[in-house]
C-alpha cells in the first residue's frame, strides 16, 4: 500500500513539474510610463504606449526552466540581481532611462522573462506592461541602485505560490 501511494505521490509531482517546465512566451510589451528607455548600443527606443516585441527589439527572453523557485525570489532583491546581472546569469540589456522630471538620465538594466504554462492567464502574463512609479526615480538618486519589476503568480507543489518575473528593470542615476 505504502509503495501505491509513493508511486502516485511521485507521478503527480512528476507531472506538476513538467507544467510547470511548459514556457509560455510573451509576444506583446508596451511601455506605460510617461518616459523613454533607451536601449544603449542599438539606438532603439520604449515609448509610452507603442506595444513591441522583443524579436524588433532584438532582446531575448530569459527561460523560466532555467531558475529555481527560490533563486527567483532571491532575484528580486537588488544585491542578488545585481551579481547575476553582471555574471551575465541573466540575459539582460543596458537601458537610459529619461523621466522629464529629472534633469539627468537614468542608467539601467532591463531583463524579460518567459512564464510557465500555468501562469499565462494571469492577467500580467499577456503581455507585459513596463511602468515605472515616480518612488523608483526618487529611490535610485544618488548613486543607488532602485529595482521594480512585474510579476506573474505561479503556484507549484503543495499549493506553494511564487512570483515570478515577467520583466526587472534595475536603475540609477549613476552608471553601475
Amino acid at each position: 500500500m505504502n509503495k501505491a501511494l509513493l508511486l502516485l505521490f511521485m507521478l503527480l509531482y512528476g507531472i506538476n513539474s513538467f507544467s510547470q517546465s511548459a514556457k509560455v512566451e510573451i509576444e506583446r510589451n508596451k511601455l506605460v510610463s510617461d518616459i523613454t528607455i533607451k536601449i544603449e548600443n542599438s539606438g532603439k527606443e520604449l515609448v509610452k504606449d507603442k506595444m513591441f516585441t522583443l524579436q524588433e527589439m532584438g532582446f531575448e527572453a530569459n527561460s523560466p526552466g532555467g531558475f529555481s523557485a527560490a533563486k527567483v525570489s532571491q532575484m528580486t532583491e537588488v544585491a542578488t540581481a545585481m551579481k547575476m546581472f553582471k555574471k551575465d546569469k541573466v540575459i539582460n540589456y543596458d537601458i537610459i532611462i529619461k523621466n522629464s522630471r529629472y534633469p539627468k538620465p537614468f542608467y539601467g538594466k532591463i531583463a524579460f522573462f518567459n512564464v510557465f504554462r500555468k501562469s499565462e492567464m494571469d492577467a500580467v502574463a499577456r503581455y507585459r506592461e513596463i511602468s515605472i512609479d515616480e518612488s523608483y526615480f526618487t529611490s535610485a538618486t544618488r548613486g543607488r541602485v532602485a529595482i521594480t519589476y512585474e510579476y506573474a503568480t505561479l503556484t507549484g507543489a503543495f499549493g506553494k505560490t511564487a512570483k515570478w518575473p515577467t520583466w526587472i528593470i534595475m536603475m540609477s542615476d549613476e552608471p553601475f
